[in-house]
């Protein structure tokens, strides 16, 4: 997900993420210095925080009135966070997991999911990772990392989606219209930007599709800061086009 020193509002990650700015990019440098306990807990709720939060811009896209409120009511808390703990980690830990706890429950209250946690059948099907996407966006892989991805496979099926070796549950998923305009605004802020054009699409709006499961831990991502499981939310480019991202690192992958 995104996160501090943003200055846009924020309409999710369409893509439900906040744009990453200055602390999360202090955190990368936090991390590298070796405090990687609370470097990886703070990931893990911002996972947790940008699925959720994904998953309520989805119920709401139907209710501009309700959705421009939950953008509003994001931006304040990011304002309200960012004041209060500043590069305290151990304070984003817990106000992130605060925000996350209480999107959920909103989420829960309140649900559109797809049946049982069925995937749509749209995704149903191998992807094979065939390219990293150039963007301005401050990430955590860098670009040798990135390369490891490429040509690393996923594989959704109508209960569950798998990368590599890695097979998770779905507990149901969401799917909600992205415009161009929405995304480069929920994804760019204090100098890290990515949009549309950067990765390749041509439409002015794109569906994404957010596949919701619990907490899984992946050792190769999470080593370099990543608690997403590649594919867990994707740009539909198109019936045999997605696009992914992995901690602000773009992918483009094709059906097999």
């Amino acid at each position: 997900m995104l996160f501090m020193g943003q200055d846009t509002s924020h309409g999710a990650k369409g893509t439900g993420r906040l744009a990453r700015g200055s602390a999360a990019l202090w955190l990368a440098c936090f991390i590298s210095s070796g405090a990687m306990a609370q470097g990886a807990r703070f990931n893990q709720e911002d996972a947790r925080l940008n699925r959720a939060y994904q998953r309520r811009v989805a119920q709401l896209s139907a209710n501009p009135p309700r959705l421009a409120e939950l953008r509003r009511q994001e931006l304040d808390w990011i304002k309200q966070r960012d004041q209060k703990c500043g590069h305290d980690v151990t304070c984003l830990v817990e106000s992130t997991k605060a925000r996350a706890d209480y999107l959920e429950q909103q989420a829960a209250e309140e649900s559109s999911e797809t049946p049982a946690g069925k995937i749509p059948q749209e995704l149903v099907g191998k992807w094979i990772i065939r390219k990293v996407l150039p963007t301005d966006t401050i990430a955590c892989l860098d670009s040798k990392q990135a390369q490891t991805l490429v040509g690393t496979e996923i594989e959704y099926r109508t209960d569950s989606f798998r990368w590599k070796t890695t097979t998770v549950r779905s507990s149901g998923s969401s799917t909600n219209m992205l415009g161009a305009q929405e995304f480069a605004q929920d994804n760019s802020g204090s100098g890290s930007h990515v949009d549309f054009n950067q990765l390749g699409i041509a439409a002015s709006a794109v569906k994404q599709i957010t596949v919701n499961h619990p907490a899984v831990k992946i050792a190769e991502l999470s080593q370099n800061g990543s608690q997403t499981v590649p594919g867990e939310s994707v740009l539909v480019e198109g019936p045999n086009t997605i696009i992914l991202d992995i901690c602000s690192t773009y992918f483009e992958a094709h059906r097999e």
